[in-house]
């Protein structure tokens, strides 16, 4: 895997790949409203060409200290299947030791729009704000091809081995606009 990263890396320093990215919906929700409530889940347009979400979730149970999540990436074609490897990790322990290099280009993405940026225990809201499709485009999208279409970011966030809160991502990938 990790040789696989390093030759995308090389091959994405040799050429850039020209595409645009756009939020099309969020979709959050709590499956448990005794421990986290969502205040805010919602995508603004910032111009014609870029929108930010914004999502702010309020733990009612703290101090967390285990906390798994689980992403499956998407893509539609007849309804949304999987086109990559679902990945479920301890967050706890990836932001202690960040050795994983593809949860880590992730990561890299949204730690700077958010307050998930600390390990564990979490004791106050979880609050992503302002993180916008630039992000996605500058970090990842000229390195790595991906066909034109819709995909898709479905996670679940368990805490103590029990699922908590759903976070849905849907994005459309096109030819960069001129």
């Amino acid at each position: 895997m990790r040789v696989l990263l390093y030759t995308l890396t090389i091959l994405g320093s040799l050429t850039r790949i020209q595409a645009h990215v756009t939020f099309t919906n969020l979709k959050c929700g709590s499956k448990d409203r005794k421990f986290a409530t969502f205040e805010k889940c919602y995508i603004k347009a910032v111009n014609r060409t870029h929108k930010y979400i914004d999502i702010h979730v309020n733990l009612l149970k703290v101090p967390v200290n285990n906390i798994t999540i689980m992403a499956k990436f998407m893509r539609h074609d007849h309804g949304y299947k999987p086109f990559f490897i679902d990945i479920t990790f301890d967050a706890c322990r990836f932001l202690r030791n960040q050795q994983q290099p593809i949860l880590k280009s992730f990561y890299e993405i949204y730690k700077n729009s958010s307050n998930i940026n600390h390990t564990c225990p979490y004791n106050h809201d979880i609050i992503v704000d302002h993180f916008w499709t630039g992000n996605i485009e500058t970090a990842l999208m000229k390195y790595i091809p991906i066909i034109n279409g819709d995909y898709a970011v479905f996670t679940e966030w368990s805490a103590y081995n029990i699922v908590r809160a759903f976070i849905n991502i849907y994005i459309r990938i096109s030819d960069k606009m001129k």
